[in-house]
């Protein structure tokens, strides 16, 4: 680190010359008036002046000047105003106990005003310092990761000859920059810490301390030039509170860690446990109609036959929803870059999904209503095609309802809005925010069919689409669910659909 800029030099040494010369003009003011009154025969007066001169200087510039003053007093007194003059002898005995006691009144005097003026300064600096170091430690208790530590630290300074600080981490036998950076060896970070290398270095370098010893070390940038001792803050005490700060980080980074392996080994308990229960069921269902296929055939009905088929191939078409499911998730996870998405009509994609759902449920009412065509929007088509397919398979399945559900196309605020209701029992208002999670079931659902994976899916690919999602529950009549999907216009006409991307 550099020194102190010529500017600042110069600002410096104005200052101290102030302080002599304010020193100066007392001494001068002070012999002149002591003069005049040891010629007016007003010696114990002449004393008493030079006596408060010295007191005042010392009391002005401390314990230092204050001895330097008195001593000069005694010298100029002694030689230049007392009889005789320009002589430092007495012609009396009597005359040596005045003397002696202006000497020692000096002296005493110089001497307590400056002692009294260094401790005035010295608890003004250490309650500075103390000042320093509460509100250093309040404002650490705010940080979260080591960074956020050397950041708020370097915030405190400059203070006193303090200019900087850096925060290095133990690792791997040597020291890693907090805020980033290569692995720094030992020796590159500690200079020999005598004298001579701090005037040269500007710089001093503290061990960090945790609960189970040394964490690392802070290295303090220092002013090069020559201050009072009072002007060094306390680097201890500094470097004891970073030490307790990066160590409860250190703790918080530890704690979020065991708490985000606990929460994926959560996770994975949840998927195996979805997995193998929504598995089983259509797996039974295929084993058991192939067990009979192969035990009953020659005894068998061509009808019966046919439904065992029919069930045989549902089962596999419901597998395979529930695998695209879990792959679907997994996508979301990953991220879903913008290079998949195009322009698409979701009128278009709507008829595709309609057609597989009349399919897949063929004895649900379905009613559409159209009210904006065409309806362009930027998306991925098989990603919209699935947020359109399990919002209508989730109101068919938890719907309940004997009457047809919605699906309504409409324009609003430059947005294409995609609804689908049912007239079923509703969502509850603890549970609208909690059925876009991963494997989320309504406790209060009388249909227990489904994943848990349908409106997750749905809210993640709507988010990547740039879009929202949001419940209305109940929505008619005290009943029903309307689940609204919002996704921008794309402001293309509708022979550019799809022909790039």
């Amino acid at each position: 680190m550099s020194g102190p800029s010529p500017r600042q030099r110069l600002a410096s040494l104005f200052r101290d010359a102030n302080a002599v010369a304010g020193d100066v003009l007392i001494f001068t003011l002070t012999t002149c008036g002591t003069y005049l009154a040891q010629s007016w025969d007003r010696p114990i007066s002449a004393v008493l002046i030079y006596l408060v001169g010295v007191t005042a200087i010392g009391a002005r510039s401390g314990l230092a000047w204050g001895l330097v003053a008195a001593i000069f007093a005694s010298l100029v007194y002694n030689f230049f105003i007392s009889e005789p003059v320009f002589r430092f002898s007495t012609p009396s005995a009597d005359e040596w106990i005045p003397l002696i006691a202006f000497n020692a009144s000096a002296i005493v005097s110089g001497a307590l005003a400056g002692r009294l003026k260094d401790s005035v300064r010295l608890a003004r600096t250490a309650e500075e310092k103390n000042a320093h170091l509460l509100r250093l430690s309040d404002e650490l208790q705010r940080a979260i990761r080591v960074e956020d530590v050397a950041r708020i630290a370097r915030r405190g300074v400059p203070f006193g000859r303090l200019r900087g600080l850096e925060i290095f981490l133990a690792r791997d036998g040597g020291f890693l920059p907090a805020e980033g950076g290569a692995l720094l060896d030992t020796a590159d970070l500690l200079p020999a810490q005598d004298d001579s290398t701090l005037r040269t270095t500007g710089q001093r370098i503290m061990f960090l301390y945790g609960a189970e010893g040394e964490i690392g070390l802070v290295r303090f940038e220092l002013e090069r030039e020559a201050h009072p001792y009072y002007d060094m803050p306390d680097l201890q005490g500094i470097a004891i509170i970073l030490g307790l700060a990066v160590d409860r980080c250190q703790l918080l980074e530890r704690l979020s860690e065991s708490a985000a392996l606990q929460k994926s080994e959560e996770l994975k308990s949840a998927i195996l446990s979805s997995v193998s229960h929504d598995l089983r069921t259509p797996l039974t269902a295929i084993e058991a109609a192939a067990t009979s296929l192969q035990s009953f055939d020659h005894s068998l009905t061509p009808q019966d036959r046919g439904r065992m088929l029919e069930t045989i191939s549902q089962q596999c078409r419901k597998l395979n929803r529930y695998t695209a499911n879990l792959l679907d998730m997994g996508r979301i996870q990953a991220g879903i870059p913008d290079i998949l998405f195009i322009e698409v009509d979701v009128i278009e994609i709507l008829g595709v999904v309609l057609a597989a759902i009349r399919e897949a449920y063929p004895g649900q009412e379905i009613e559409k209503h159209i009210q904006s065509d065409p309806a362009v929007v930027r998306a991925n088509p098989a990603m919209l095609e699935q947020v359109i397919f399990n919002l209508i398979e989730n109101a068919i399945l938890h719907g309940h309802s004997e009457r047809a559900v919605h699906v309504v196309v409409t324009q609003a605020a430059g947005n294409c809005v995609l609804e689908v209701l049912d007239f079923g029992p509703g969502i509850t208002a603890e549970e609208q925010p909690l059925v876009f999670n991963k494997f989320y079931r309504s406790r209060s659902a009388t249909h227990r069919e489904g994943n848990g994976l349908g409106l997750h899916i749905a809210n993640g690919f709507t988010e990547a689409f740039g879009g929202t999602i949001r419940i209305v529950s109940p929505h008619f009549e005290g009943r029903g669910t309307k689940i609204a999907v919002e996704l921008p216009m794309a402001d293309v006409s509708l022979h550019q659909v799809g022909s790039w991307g």
